[in-house]
């Protein structure tokens, strides 16, 4: 099934499914094969360190968040919106051998609270949770990895609160969806790419139609639609899903547009994507071009999930961005 830039902007379901790639589904998934850094569970050498995990009162809700080594923090924000943060580890943490690692789900998914009203959810509201979760932690300034709609919410975050950090890193995402483009040929069987289009284009109705869908499609998100082995049956038993939020996701979109004011930032940021991403964002160069001094980087046999396809590299490319930044 082709699906034209048209159809996805007039649903307003362009980005939400970006970051779902990674959770899995149906517990083993449709993908199989053994691409990227091999077979899963990896030998990760940073998976087995002392982590610290718990709730913060954040903006009157509570907020589940997990931290693992020190130094300086780093902080992950997962997309969705509709998951959680378990798609990132283990694959993040060997970065725990210098450095701090703070992921959280977000306000509506995961273990965090679930707002009687998902309308609280918006930009703005994400931004400042992480603000307010951060100083809870008693963190001042740190780095922002902002993954797929994660990434918007980064972009947002560098906007209102600058002075909070150290440097900004954004992975596969985008700040229009005027850009969109689909990769082409989409790769996946024609069935995968069918329920592509369902999932994209009408709201989920729970939980477990969010969970349902998303292992129908999951594997067109990696590198020639091949998953390491193994990975999306272990994160999707770990991750609990939020209907409510991938639709409220979805609706934000409408008027998601930060390209005018990319040149306003300035932190010291990093760009990058999965050369084999299954989306194309048109000009792919557009957020490093016109953030300043801002670097771009392609990880060449990756899709959506560069941190699971070629974890190695990206522990690399993570920790000579750290050593880049003023003292």
């Amino acid at each position: 099934m082709t699906i034209s830039r048209r159809t996805f902007n007039a649903a307003g379901s362009i980005f939400s499914v970006l970051t779902v790639a990674g959770c899995g589904g149906g517990g083993g998934g449709s993908g199989g094969g053994g691409a990227g850094n091999g077979a899963w569970p990896a030998n990760s050498p940073g998976a087995s360190k002392a982590e610290t995990s718990g709730f913060v009162s954040v903006n009157g809700k509570n907020l589940y968040h997990v931290s693992v080594g020190k130094g300086i923090p780093v902080v992950f924000l997962h997309g969705g919106l509709g998951l959680d943060h378990q798609y990132f580890r283990p694959f993040i943490d060997p970065l725990a051998d210098n450095a701090q690692i703070i992921c959280y789900d977000q306000l509506g998914q995961g273990k965090s609270d679930r707002p009687a009203n998902f309308d609280e959810l918006t930009l703005e509201r994400l931004s400042s949770d992480c603000n307010v979760l951060t100083k809870a932690l008693g963190i001042d300034k740190f780095v922002l990895v902002g993954h797929s709609y994660g990434g918007f919410i980064a972009l947002d975050f560098a906007l209102r609160f600058p002075h909070r950090l150290a440097g900004l890193v954004l992975s596969c995402t985008a700040p229009d969806t005027s850009s969109f483009v689909q990769r082409s040929p989409l790769g996946g069987t024609p069935a995968q790419q069918a329920a592509l289009g369902q999932l994209l284009l009408a709201p989920t109705a729970s939980d477990e139609d969010l969970r349902k869908k998303w292992a129908e499609v999951e594997a067109l998100y990696y590198n020639n639609a091949s998953p390491p082995a193994g990975v999306l049956a272990d994160v999707d038993q770990r991750t609990i899903y939020s209907a409510a939020a991938f639709n409220r996701g979805n609706q934000l979109l409408a008027d998601y547009n930060f390209v005018l004011r990319l040149p306003s930032i300035n932190v010291p940021t990093a760009v990058h994507y999965g050369a084999g991403d299954i989306w194309r964002f048109g000009d792919d160069e557009k957020l490093a071009k016109s953030i300043p001094g801002a670097t771009l980087k392609y990880f060449a046999n990756s899709g959506h999930w560069p941190f699971q396809e070629e974890p190695a590299e990206f522990v690399r490319y993570m920790r000579s961005f750290i050593a880049s930044l003023p003292n």
